[in-house]
């Protein structure tokens, strides 16, 4: 059974001192629950904590979520200026292609022998 689609929120205010449950990470990052566990497995997201030893759920600080906030800010400025000094090449190779002549495609035919046997059918 497929889960439903979570319904996007209006960004949320995070105080650093508060704690947030991993199950918001839809409104906090945009990652859904199987994407969020992979991130937390690959480092890019910080190990969630039992708030206590016997609670059933795992929470971020909100510290720890403006720390991830700021590296995702950093990253997409990066990718951007790069993306500005190198534009997409594109039209070029597209130039290139238009230039070769085209291809005709061939049809398949059938073997000589089996239409000689269709034809004394």
């Amino acid at each position: 059974m497929t889960l439903p689609k979570p319904v996007l929120v209006e960004p949320v205010k995070i105080f650093p001192d508060c704690v947030y449950r991993t199950t918001l990470s839809y409104a906090l990052f945009g990652y859904g629950a199987e994407q969020t566990r992979k991130k937390i497995r690959t480092g890019e997201l910080p190990p969630p904590f039992q708030s206590t030893p016997t609670a059933g759920f795992e929470v971020w600080t909100g510290q720890q979520i403006l720390d991830v906030r700021a590296e995702q800010q950093k990253a997409a400025a990066l990718k951007l200026e790069a993306a500005r000094k190198n534009p997409p090449q594109q039209k070029a190779a597209f130039a290139a292609v238009k230039d070769k002549p085209r291809i005709r495609k061939l049809k398949l035919r059938p073997p000589v022998a089996k239409a000689r046997q269709r034809e004394s059918a």
